[in-house]
């Protein structure tokens, strides 16, 4: 009897043991695994360059000294050139500066027959900018805000209805331009753009010789434009 009942406190013993060892046996099983590291944001720190296009339509409004009906002569068409900035991200903000340069085909005219008669002609040769940016970065999308300095070179003309134009001259104007737009970065390197700009070049000045050198023509020139782009950052 008295074997019976220390085997039995032996099996008792090595039960209540073994039954402590699993949690420990279990504890030391357990594999933590760590957090994945969080996403890296991207950087719009930089030098870039790049190419874009685009459309203009703009509102050259002239008129004459001698009295002669004033209008409108409209330019518009498509554009194109390059663009090259270096931008600074501070958390969320980015601020930058940017230039471009851009040529193309933008023109209009018009033949106002009331009254005294008068035609008119413009025509944008190149323009160009540097301006600010300030924007705001959600990881490798980008709205920003621009403005600055404006450059254009415009060939104009005018004279008396029916006839051809009978006079013009050239003027290259200094202005201002602010505009919105959006940028998205496809990787490290590559990013897209689409934006919009408002430009006021000011007013130009000449007269219409030789076909009427005593008649003053000036003509103040707006524009709107709309673009698209791709960018090289380094």
């Amino acid at each position: 009897m008295k074997k019976i009942v220390f085997a039995t406190t032996l099996l008792f013993s090595g039960t209540a043991l073994a039954l402590l060892a699993v949690p420990a046996f279990a504890a030391d099983a357990v594999v933590y695994e760590s957090a994945p590291a969080a996403a890296v944001a991207y950087d719009w720190s930089g030098f870039y360059i790049g190419v874009q296009g685009g459309y203009l339509w703009g509102q050259a409004d002239h008129s004459f000294s001698n009295g002669a009906p004033s209008d409108d002569s409209d330019p518009d068409g498509f554009i194109g050139g390059v663009h090259v900035g270096y931008n600074w991200q501070s958390g969320s903000f980015v601020y930058g500066v940017e230039g471009d340069f851009e040529g193309g085909s933008v023109d209009g005219s018009f033949e106002n027959a009331t009254g005294g008669t008068s035609v008119g002609t413009s025509e944008l040769n190149w323009q160009g900018s540097i301006r600010a940016r300030l924007g705001y970065a959600y990881d490798n999308a980008l709205l920003y805000v621009t403005g600055g300095w404006a450059i254009g070179d415009f060939d104009l003309g005018g004279g008396p209805f029916p006839l051809p134009v009978s006079g013009d001259y050239s003027d290259t104007l200094n202005g201002w331009t602010i505009g919105a737009g959006g940028e998205w970065a496809f990787n490290e390197h590559w990013t897209a753009r689409l934006a919009y700009r408002y430009t006021d070049f000011g007013e130009a000045s000449g007269n219409l010789a030789p076909g009427f050198p005593d008649v003053d023509m000036p003509v103040d020139l707006t524009a709107h434009a709309v673009r698209v782009g791709v960018s090289y950052k380094f």
